[in-house]
């Protein structure tokens, strides 16, 4: 196969740039702090620390925290096991991939508005389980969702990808891989979504899904940023039966298996490749029934 290598998000990235994450930790924790010459034991935990991209429009990044309080009361530790789960959730979000080049972490790194954006969604985390472990510690686990019209990581991102990213329309089928009959029955057929195997496929906020000649046949360029924030823009699952159970693509999806997966600066694999007859036939279902302006398209893992 041959070793595909774009870049689709157009992130200028400030090399040599000395900004540091701490600075976006002390953001978040001072605001948490009600008396700056308290002093809080923050412990050093062994956090839960989860990607949940198996969960549609619902996905979301878990993290614990566990909080001392020296002796200074429950209050304290409950504070310092906030932070604690808080600074979890950002040493988390970093590793988010954007895209095949650019992780979370560039964006923090080169875009005073993301790090704004993060920080503020650090603050406004969702506690979703707390408890007195002792009687001097304090468990929290906090949540920061995926997706979502407003307080999501999509939220916070999709400003400066939108400020980088122009829509695009979607390719032109060529009929020429196709025969008439072939091109009649896929648009009888009225698909209602498309589910790409994909073994092997890394997940990310932008997927490409691109022809073994190098087209781009589905990009965060050609969809809208509204839908694609709340929704993002695929469903990952672990196989075709789940993708099939799992309804984004609906109950008659075009099954397409992917003849591998590409990717780019980052070593990952977070863009499916299919054939250029398979990439026609999924344009020429979109052309039919919108599946892919309607993301409607899950990727099995």
């Amino acid at each position: 196969m041959k070793n595909f290598k774009y870049n689709k998000l157009a992130v200028a990235l400030a090399i040599g740039v000395a900004a540091s994450t701490s600075v976006l930790v002390n953001d978040v924790t001072s605001a948490a702090q009600n008396d700056a010459n308290v002093s809080v034991n923050v412990s050093v935990s062994q956090p839960t620390k989860i990607i949940n991209w198996y969960k549609g429009s619902d996905s979301d990044i878990i993290a614990d925290g566990i909080g001392k309080s020296g002796g200074k009361g429950m209050s304290m530790a409950r504070m310092a096991a906030v932070m604690d789960a808080q600074r979890n959730l950002l040493g988390i979000i970093k590793g988010v991939q954007i895209d095949s080049d650019t992780l979370m972490e560039d964006l923090i790194i080169s875009s005073d508005v993301v790090k704004r954006n993060i920080s503020g969604l650090l603050r406004g985390a969702q506690i979703i389980e707390e408890y007195q472990r002792n009687d001097d510690e304090y468990y929290v686990k906090m949540r920061v969702p995926l997706y979502g019209s407003t307080e999501s990581l999509a939220a916070a991102v999709m400003p400066e990808v939108r400020k980088n990213t122009e829509k695009t329309p979607f390719p032109t089928t060529d009929n020429s891989e196709l025969t008439e009959a072939e091109v009649q029955e896929i648009r009888d057929a009225s698909y209602t979504g498309v589910v790409i195997n994909a073994d092997g496929i890394d997940p990310t906020f932008s997927p490409v899904i691109y022809d073994t000649e190098g087209r781009a046949v589905y990009g965060v360029e050609n969809l809208d940023y509204d839908k694609v924030v709340a929704d993002g823009m695929v469903n990952y699952t672990e196989s075709v039966e789940g993708a099939i159970e799992d309804g984004r693509a609906g109950n008659n999806p075009l099954i397409i298996n992917a003849v591998g997966t590409t990717g780019g600066s980052n070593n990952t694999n977070v863009n499916a490749v299919v054939s250029v007859e398979d990439a026609n036939k999924i344009l020429v279902a979109n052309e039919s029934t919108g599946i892919l302006e309607d993301t409607s398209v899950v990727f099995v893992r």
